[in-house]
């Protein structure tokens, strides 16, 4: 089909087999092939003219034309410049659209390389489209003079073009095209002189290369988008070579494990479509017809993949089983073959990285479990099948990739678009593997439902589950300890104890909130509630820091006056200005970052999205750095104080006491934060922030209540109250009893 297109100064003026023609014909002597197709034909300065075919007489025209051109006697070349701009090549440059010649210097040049060595001398515009293939070429000569004139051919083999500026491109080709000519990964295209890239690869200023991702752009958005380039150029490209197709797949690959740890779960599953579809059409793209069978096998890092077809002269009565390491498919390929002509492909494809992407959260019956993916994710497809009914089962055998929990609920499950499905299988198990019986192909998985008491022996997971609840409790409870004794030993003496019972205020509130989130999770996952308690955590947590801000800026003028901070003469603010402080600020930080950030919380595990969790941590390292410069300057003034004074002045050794109980709570509780930016990397650190954070409650008591003298004579008071209490609620029980038995 031939479609006609006006002329373009930076677009297409041939295309596809109309050039071939077109230059063939007068290069073979072939004027009848120029009667095929219709033209429109331009020229510099005029309005282009359709003209339905060529006339013989133009054809021969052009013929005498061509003939006088490339029968010039050979002559000394005059004095030249030489273009090797693999761009300019009739089949190349139709990729290249922020090139032109308007800059060229008027002179005579000759042409070498990649590029080719001859100018094409037409100038026709046309489209060829073939099985909805379109095929342009940047033939930018109309606005050139390019006679007999214009040309001289050299007696040293090279041919001299004299070059004028023009708006266009001066396309070139080789008068001699082999397989060395176009360079790598490109050959001979059909338009004679002409070089294509391979299927699968796209021209750029390097030659024919890959679609990649830019090693300064990997986001989840280039990663996203370089899966939708790809996709394009496979819809409009036929049989690839295994090389191509492992090159792409291993992209593919690569750009998943970037947006692996993504919380957007709405851009998960689009992603995950997304791979699940490139990689079926690069798969299908190495589907040939046999009369026989053939297999072929691609094993990567994290995928890995068998094609498989027979035809109808196959001598097979059922094809083998096809396995990955831990996967297996059994289907009827001979059985459904004899329902589409003979012939018939299957493709089966298990991925390990998978479970990342489309989580197994993702499953959502009608209970409140915990989902555990248990196998890889595996596809099943029967390419270009016109027949779709199967006259056995279908078999997927998976390993498991965890250990079975007693009494928890393996589901066989197939991915419906943006959830996993639980319909259409069967599913028989034993210790080590499943196997799932089907009806029908799709992309399937094993995803194993437990209840919340019911943890898995050896899940990294479910230890680190077990580590934060318990140790969070155990924090809360000295929390709370210290609270109350804050609250009744110690009210009203002094500013800096305001800021010490809000910090334990707010890690206690934080972690209560926490939970509460954890035990109902499954429950209030992509709900409002899941975001409304991750915001509360968030600002509890914030409202902790700054307190603890507050502690060290009252500790420094504390030290600095060598005075306490409850006295009228230099107490700087009081105890209700410190409220406002500590929990007005993060209220209007969390406010605004919850307004300007769009969906600023995950609905999946109910805290800050991944993208923005700097909105914490941020903060978090700003305060304990100036923590630790304000601990500097308190050691600095405190040894020069004690340099001067008497250092066994009781206030001295009181202070020096608050000061260094002070610093050890500043580095134990500020600096395991900083661990939170490495937990993903190693799980000995993941486990010892979760361990070292859920312990803060514990360690602000040892500190300000264990270590405290004051209180630990507050404490054995209070025991000897209730042993006095207790004995002498004792000894009336027994002159009770006494005088009981008098009286009977």
């Amino acid at each position: 089909m031939l479609e006609k297109k006006p002329h373009q100064s930076y677009g297409c003026s041939v295309s596809g087999s109309c050039v071939d023609d077109v230059i063939t014909a007068v290069q073979l002597d072939k004027p009848e092939l120029l009667h095929h197709y219709s033209f429109a034909i331009h020229q510099h300065g005029e309005e282009g003219r359709t003209m339905s075919s060529f006339s013989p007489r133009l054809a021969m025209f052009l013929l005498t034309v061509f003939a006088n051109i490339s029968t010039a006697p050979s002559q000394s070349c005059p004095a030249y410049r030489t273009l090797s701009d693999p761009w300019r090549n009739v089949g190349f440059c139709s990729s290249i659209y922020d090139k032109n010649d308007s800059k060229l210097i008027e002179g005579w040049y000759t042409f070498s390389g990649v590029s080719g060595d001859q100018v094409v001398p037409s100038c026709v515009p046309a489209q060829n489209i073939t099985n909805a293939s379109v095929t342009n070429y940047n033939l930018f000569t109309c606005n050139s003079s390019i006679n007999s004139t214009n040309v001289v051919s050299c007696s040293n083999g090279l041919t001299a073009y004299y070059l004028r500026p023009i708006k266009g491109i001066y396309s070139t080709r080789h008068s001699s095209c082999n397989s060395s000519s176009c360079g790598p990964n490109a050959y001979c295209g059909t338009v004679y002189g002409s070089c294509v890239c391979n299927p699968g690869f796209i021209y750029s200023a390097n030659g024919c290369i890959i679609i990649t991702v830019s090693a300064d752009f990997k986001n989840a958005t280039s990663a996203y988008n370089f899966l939708d380039n790809l996709e394009k150029l496979l819809n409009n490209t036929g049989p690839l070579e295994q090389k191509t197709v492992e090159l792409y797949l291993d992209s593919i690959m690569n750009v998943s494990s970037i947006i692996e740890n993504s919380t957007d779960n709405i851009f998960l599953i689009s992603f995950g479509n997304k791979v699940l579809s490139v990689t079926e059409k690069l798969l299908v793209s190495l589907v040939t017809p046999t009369e026989t069978q053939n297999s072929t096998s691609i094993t990567l890092s994290n995928l890995e993949s068998q094609v498989y077809t027979v035809g109808n002269k196959t001598s097979l009565s059922e094809i083998p089983l096809l396995n990955t390491s831990n996967s297996s498919l059994d289907i009827d390929l001979i059985g459904i073959s004899k329902k589409n002509n003979g012939s018939a492909a299957v493709i089966f494809v298990s991925y390990s990285n998978m479970d990342n992407i489309l989580k197994p959260s993702f499953f959502k019956p009608n209970s409140s479990t915990n989902k555990i993916m248990m196998s890889s994710v595996v596809s099943a497809t029967l390419p270009n099948i016109t027949s779709m009914s199967f006259t056995k089962p279908i078999h997927f055998t998976f390993k498991h990739t965890q250990d079975l929990v007693k009494a928890a609920n393996l589901s066989c499950v197939y991915w419906n678009e943006s959830v996993w499905v639980e319909d259409g299988c069967s599913i028989t198990e034993n210790k080590t593997y499943s196997v799932c019986t089907c009806t029908h192909l799709s992309t399937f998985a094993l995803i194993m439902q437990v209840n919340p008491n019911q943890i898995p022996s050896g899940g990294y997971d479910e230890l680190i589950e077990i580590i934060n609840i318990v140790g969070v409790s155990v924090g809360m409870l000295f929390l709370f300890l210290t609270v109350l004794t804050l609250a009744v030993c110690q009210r009203g003496q002094k500013v800096t104890n305001v800021a010490l019972l809000n910090l334990s205020i707010s890690l206690f509130s934080a972690h209560l909130v926490f939970l509460l989130k954890e035990q109902f999770l499954e429950n209030i996952k992509f709900t409002v509630l899941c975001e409304v308690l991750a915001g509360v955590i968030h600002f509890f947590f914030l409202s902790a820091f700054v307190w603890m801000f507050i502690e060290a800026v009252l500790l420094y003028f504390f030290v600095k006056n060598l005075s306490q901070m409850g006295s009228k003469d230099s107490e700087l603010l009081t105890w209700k200005c410190l409220i406002v402080i500590g929990y007005v600020i993060p209220l209007v930080f969390m406010g605004l970052f919850s307004g300007l950030i769009p969906n600023p919380y995950t609905d999946d595990v109910c805290w800050i999205n991944t993208a923005f969790v700097w909105a914490f941590l941020g903060p978090v390292i700003a305060i304990i750095a100036i923590n630790f410069l304000l601990s500097c300057a308190i050691i600095v003034i405190l040894r020069r104080a004690l340099l001067k004074l008497d250092s066994s002045v009781s206030k001295l050794k009181h202070t020096r006491s608050l000061v260094l109980k002070t610093l050890l709570q500043f580095v134990i509780l500020g600096c395991p934060w900083v661990l939170g930016l490495f937990t993903r990397e190693n799980k000995t650190i993941d486990i010892a922030f979760i361990c070292l954070n859920s312990q803060q409650g514990t360690i602000i008591f040892i500190v300000h209540c264990a270590l405290n003298q004051e209180i630990r004579q507050q404490y054995r008071k209070w025991w000897a109250d209730i042993r006095h209490c207790s004995k002498y609620k004792s000894m009336a029980e027994d002159q009770s009893r006494a005088s009981n038995m008098h009286l009977n």
